[in-house]
C-alpha cells in the first residue's frame, strides 16, 4: 500500500494553530482544576462562578474546532501529493480511539475517545462544498431537538402524552440514580474498583444522546473544517471583517444564552409537543450557545495574527504547548486523577489554591515542550500517533545543524 509521507520538518505548519491549541489547554487546565476543587472563601466561589462564565465549554469547543481545522490540513497535504488520505486517516483515528479509550477507561475523562467516535464521518464530508458543510453544520447543531421532537412525536402518538411524560420523568431519575452510584463507586480508594466504576460510566456515557448524536463534536469538527476552507487560519489578514464578525457573534450568542434566556418566560400549556417546540425556538433551537464564546477567544487572537504575524512569536508559550498538545492532555488528566482520587493523593484545595496549581502545570508543561521541542521532532505521543497513522516509525531527534548551517548561524547572532 502506498502511504501519504510527512512533510519533513513540516515547513507548511500553521503556527497560529499551535498557539490556539495552547491556549485552549490553559482553558481546560483552569476548568479541570477548578472542577475538582472544594470549599473556600467567598473569593473562592466568585473565581469557581468566573470559570463557570468565560471558561467552561468554550476552551473544550475550541479544542474540538481545531481538530477539525487539522483534519482539513491532513487533507489538504495528502491531495497535495496525490496519495491515498482515506487508509492513513483511518489508522490516526483508530490510534486516537485507542488512546481515548485508556484516557476514560483509566483516568475518567471522556474527550478523545469521542473525538475518534465524531472523526469518521469528516471522510464522508470531506469533499463537500463549503455551502454543504454550513448546511450540515446547522442540522448537526440542531439535531438534539431534532432527535428530541421526533421521538416525542413517536411516543405520544403511539402511548400518549401521560405515558410519554411518565417515561422521561422515569429516566431522569434513573440517571440521576446512576450518576450519583457511579460518582461513589468512583471515589473508592482500591484502584480496580474505580476502573470499574469507570468501564461502567463509559457503557452509560456513550449510551447517551449528546454522545450518540453529532450535535457538539461533529459541530465543532465542521466549524473548524469551514475556517479552515475559508482561510481564516492560513490567511486571516483577507478576512479581518469575516473573523470580527464571528467573534461577535460569538459573544453576543454567549451573552444571549447568559442573560437573556433565563429570563425568557418558559411555554407551559397546550399540547405537549407544540409546547417542547415552541420551547425551543424560543431558546435557538441550540443554535445560540453559551460555548460560542470559543468563537470570540479564536477571533480575538487571529485578529492579532492579522495585524502583526509577530504576535504568534509573542504567544509562542502557547505555540510550544500546543505542538504537543496530545502529550499535554495525557499529562493533565493523569497528573490532575492521581492528585484529587482518592485511590492516589486523594488531596482537596480550594478554588483559589487549584488556580496555582493550573497555572504552575502550564508554566511547567510550557518550559517541558519547549525543552522537548529543542530536542524531538514530535512530543513523545504525537510521535507515536504519527508513526501509527504513517504505518512506519516516524524520525525522533532533530537533525543537528551542518558545520555550514552552524557557521551561519553564529554569523547571525
Amino acid at each position: 500500500m502506498t502511504h501519504t509521507q510527512p512533510v519533513a520538518g513540516e515547513p507548511d505548519r500553521l503556527h497560529v494553530l499551535d498557539v490556539l491549541r495552547g491556549i485552549a489547554l490553559l482553558g481546560m487546565f483552569l476548568v479541570h482544576f477548578s472542577d475538582f476543587a472544594s470549599g473556600g472563601s467567598a473569593a473562592d466561589k466568585g473565581y469557581q462562578s468566573l470559570v463557570t462564565l468565560l471558561f467552561e465549554e468554550r476552551f473544550w469547543a475550541m479544542f474540538a474546532m481545531l481538530f477539525g481545522a487539522g483534519f482539513a490540513i491532513q487533507l489538504r497535504r495528502a491531495d497535495a501529493r496525490g496519495r491515498s488520505f482515506v487508509p492513513l486517516y483511518l489508522r490516526r483515528i483508530a490510534a486516537l480511539a485507542v488512546i481515548g479509550f485508556a484516557a476514560h477507561a483509566f483516568f475518567g475523562f471522556n474527550v478523545l475517545l469521542g473525538y475518534a467516535a465524531w472523526g469518521l464521518p469528516l471522510i464522508v464530508v470531506r469533499r463537500w462544498s463549503v455551502r454543504a458543510l454550513v448546511l450540515t453544520t446547522v442540522v448537526s447543531a440542531a439535531s438534539f431537538f431534532i432527535y428530541f421532537d421526533a421521538r416525542a412525536a413517536y411516543a405520544i402518538r403511539t402511548r400518549g402524552e401521560q405515558a410519554f411524560r411518565a417515561e422521561r420523568q422515569s429516566t431522569a431519575a434513573a440517571n440521576a440514580a446512576f450518576r450519583e452510584a457511579n460518582k461513589k463507586a468512583q471515589d473508592a480508594t482500591d484502584y480496580r474498583s474505580v476502573v470499574a466504576a469507570r468501564l461502567q460510566h463509559m457503557r452509560w456515557f456513550y449510551a447517551q444522546p449528546f454522545s450518540f448524536l453529532p450535535v457538539n463534536n461533529l459541530t465543532l469538527f465542521l466549524l473548524g473544517l469551514i475556517g479552515l476552507r475559508l482561510g481564516l487560519f492560513d490567511n486571516p489578514e483577507r478576512h479581518r471583517r469575516l473573523i470580527a464578525t464571528i467573534a461577535l457573534y460569538g459573544a453576543a450568542s454567549w451573552a444571549v444564552s447568559t442573560w437573556v434566556f433565563p429570563i425568557l418566560p418558559a411555554i407551559k400549556q397546550g399540547p405537549m409537543l407544540r409546547m417542547f417546540m415552541l420551547n425551543q425556538l424560543l431558546y435557538g433551537f441550540s443554535l445560540v450557545r453559551e460555548m460560542w464564546l470559543a468563537f470570540t477567544y479564536i477571533g480575538i487572537v487571529l485578529l492579532l495574527v492579522a495585524y502583526n504575524r509577530n504576535w504568534v512569536g509573542r504567544l509562542a508559550a502557547f505555540g510550544w504547548t500546543g505542538r504537543m498538545a496530545l502529550t499535554n492532555y495525557l499529562i493533565q488528566i493523569a497528573l490532575i486523577d492521581l492528585t484529587f482520587s482518592k485511590y492516589a493523593l486523594g488531596l482537596s484545595v480550594t478554588p483559589l489554591v487549584g488556580i496555582v496549581m493550573a497555572l504552575a502545570l502550564f508554566v511547567a508543561d510550557a518550559l517541558f515542550s519547549r525543552w522537548w521541542l529543542a530536542r524531538f521532532r514530535y512530543g513523545p505521543f504525537e510521535w507515536l500517533w504519527r508513526s501509527v497513522t504513517y504505518a512506519q516509525w516516524q524520525p525522533w531527534r532533530v537533525a543537528a545543524p551542518t558545520p555550514a548551517v552552524r557557521e551561519e548561524l553564529v554569523a547571525i547572532g
